[in-house]
């Protein structure tokens, strides 16, 4: 209600009521202690909060000091079983000496090790003690192995791997009983070995976990059932208000409990001049509350206009398919439409605040805030679009088109750019459906070209051939009581070529047909014995010098007529690319070998050239139909090869050579030297 000196006539007759001046006393009393009460239960509750949270804060300090206390002894340890692994190791090649060096050395550098010994069975071969002041366990394992110790050996030799014994207690003369734990590696030698390390688990307490975490707690090493095994030989106990215990896991599956005491006592309240502060800042967040009163109307009118911007904005955009994006100077996503969303298959809460690299990125192209200004400003032209390749949120990549443009903020200045993107997919699937079909067309016509080819060289050449083969046939009837040996053995040549020709042309047909091959066990020194004339024939045109060799026993099971075509097929191909070569190196080497492969021996007909070799691009297609790297050349040969190393169940590779050259090898299943 206004004041009283500011109401007058019918309004103050209206405001005054009998008994309404001692209401609002009483009301604003009730109101005072109601907010004191508030902010003493806030101020309590604040004060109890705060010791909870410090007490929790310190625990937690507690456990990660003391995780991090269990892995820097694990990591120590790590490092001896390293050292004793490569120790392992030297001893299975046989190298003794090394163990004596070696231990001492692994002593001298870990505090906590006590005797390094190497055993073979239960008997001991060789061991090493620590140097003084360490206690020498040299007197007590004159006694026999513990139980425990037998059970590590069992283990690592058994399991062929790192193994701690459960740890044990040790009584040497003049000493205090302490506990041990005992590493075992296996050996492996004439006999099975094991290397044996010795710990103490109070130095390893005391020299491998942190110097400021055992100050500051009290640290025990124990069993789970709440043994302790091992302390700090110096150290203060514990407050016993934090406590804590993890485990440490040792090789084998051996664990051991690391507890810790903090020495810090249970924190005290906090002083009173917090809930003076607290008092302040609330009375102050009051003051504040109700000049935001005001405001907030204010910006009530303001975010109401915003919103019927927004939402005639939104639905703009909304109704766009043309995908939109917004970026900062630094690549930084500040906008994204529900295009583009629906292009990627991103929701825009996983976009808008994301920099490089972007989910969407392809693994091979990634767009630069301005890229295709750049592009503009380098090439000239005023197509602003630019191509790439984005990723869907299921890994399926897509090509998109671009146009990026500067985006102004309202003081004129450019706060980073706007970009329209479209999906182009559909677009490059017709385009290359478009591609392959012309490539399907001018294929199949090459291969109608070269069926009519082979079929019209079938034709032609069966009568010549036959004819050869008979007249051959007529010398050698006439000259068989003759001696003129010289002529029967030429005749006999033209004989057997113009056999091989004709099978030629038939073996051809019948693979064109899918017919099956007519397979038998070849020798193949027998059968390069047979072709060396003829490649020999085609090498001397070029100057080229042939050198093979076929290891004994090299049989396999195969059509011989399509194996000669496969071998004198590689071996032209080889000499012709030794056209530019100098002539001293133009040298044609056929090496035929026998390999074991884990299905049964292998047969590797290899053929190397010292040529120029095949680029990296057409490596990829070399053997696909139709390519060819010859000016003149059908592109079928290698093609060829392969299809029938394949029906022979074999492979056919490239390889290039490091001294420059290609080689080519063809692998097919031996039969067995036996067969030969």
């Amino acid at each position: 209600m206004s004041p009283p000196d500011q109401v007058s006539g019918r309004d103050a007759a209206l405001a005054y009521r009998p008994g309404k001046e001692r209401l609002l006393p009483v009301r604003s009393r009730w109101l005072a202690a109601a907010i004191f009460v508030l902010l003493v239960v806030v101020l309590g509750a604040t004060l109890w909060l705060v010791h909870n949270y410090e007490q929790s804060e310190k625990q937690e300090a507690l456990q990660q000091a003391s995780l991090v206390a269990a892995a820097t002894i694990r990591a120590r340890l790590g490092e001896t079983e390293l050292a004793l692994r490569g120790l392992a190791s030297d001893l299975r090649s046989g190298d003794d000496a090394r163990f004596t060096a070696v231990a001492t050395e692994l002593l001298a550098n870990n505090p906590a090790l006590l005797r390094v010994e190497l055993r073979f069975g239960s008997d001991l071969l060789a061991a090493v003690d620590a140097p003084q002041p360490r206690p020498r366990l040299g007197p007590a394992r004159r006694a026999g192995l513990a139980f425990d110790t037998q059970i590590a050996l069992a283990a690592s030799r058994g399991a062929d791997r790192f193994a701690y014994s459960r740890p044990y207690a040790v009584e040497i003369p003049g000493e205090l009983p302490f506990a041990v734990t005992e590493l075992a590696v296996p050996v492996e030698r004439e006999r099975r070995g094991t290397l044996l390390a010795i710990y103490s688990l109070a130095r390893m307490l005391e020299y491998f976990a942190p110097t400021a975490f055992l100050a500051a707690n009290e640290v025990t090493l124990g069993e789970v059932d709440g043994t302790t095994l091992a302390r700090p030989v110096s150290g203060m106990p514990g407050a016993g208000v934090y406590r804590t215990t993890v485990p440490l896991e040792l090789a084998g599956g051996r664990s051991i409990w690391l507890r810790a005491d903090s020495r810090t006592k249970e924190p005290k309240l906090i002083p009173n001049v917090l809930a003076g502060m607290l008092v302040a800042a609330i009375v102050g967040m009051g003051i504040i509350g109700g000049l935001l009163g005001r405001d907030m109307r204010l910006r009530a009118r303001a975010e109401r206009a915003l919103r019927e911007q927004y939402a005639f904005r939104t639905a703009m955009e909304d109704s766009l398919v043309t995908g939109l994006r917004a970026r900062d100077g630094d690549g930084v996503i500040t906008y994204v439409n529900p295009a583009f969303c629906k292009m990627t298959g991103y929701r825009a809460e996983e976009l808008v605040g994301r920099g490089p690299p972007l989910p969407y990125w392809s693994s091979e192209t990634a767009d630069v805030p301005g890229q295709g200004q750049s592009r503009i400003r380098e090439q000239g032209d005023q197509q602003q679009g630019f191509e790439t390749v984005f990723r869907r949120r299921d890994g399926e990549q897509f090509p998109v088109l671009i146009f990026d443009s500067p985006l102004i903020d309202a003081n004129g200045e450019q706060a980073g750019w706007m970009d329209s993107i479209f999906d182009i997919s559909e677009q490059k699937r017709i385009e290359e459906l478009s591609r392959r079909q012309q490539e399907k067309l001018h294929q199949n016509a090459r291969m109608a070209l070269l069926g009519e080819v082979s079929s019209s060289l079938s034709h032609e050449l069966n009568q010549p051939l036959a004819a050869i083969s008979g007249y051959a046939t007529a010398c050698r009837n006439l000259l068989a009581n003759g001696k003129q040996t010289d002529l029967d053995v030429a005749l006999s040549r033209i004989y057997s070529q113009s056999e091989r020709a004709g099978q030629v042309i038939r073996s051809v047909n019948d693979f064109v047909r899918s017919r099956k091959l007519d397979r038998a066990a070849i020798d193949l020194s027998d059968l390069m014995r047979a072709l060396e004339p003829l490649i020999e024939l085609q090498a001397r045109e070029l100057g080229v010098r042939l050198a093979w060799r076929a290891d004994p026993g090299a049989v396999v099971m195969a059509d011989r007529t399509m194996l000669e075509q496969v071998i004198l097929n590689l071996t032209r191909n080889a000499i012709e690319s030794m056209e530019s070569t100098p002539p001293e190196s133009r040298l044609l080497e056929i090496e035929i070998s026998l390999q074991d492969a884990g299905d049964g021996p292998m047969v590797e007909i290899a053929v190397l050239d010292r040529g120029t070799g095949v680029s990296v691009e057409a490596s990829k297609h070399l053997f696909s139909a139709f390519f060819s790297t010859k000016e003149q050349g059908l592109g079928i040969g290698l093609s060829l090869c392969r299809s029938v190393v394949e029906q022979h169940g074999g492979q056919l590779r490239y390889r290039e050579r490091e001294d420059g050259g290609a080689r080519f090898s063809a692998t097919i299943a031996a039969i067995g030297s036996e067969t030969s």
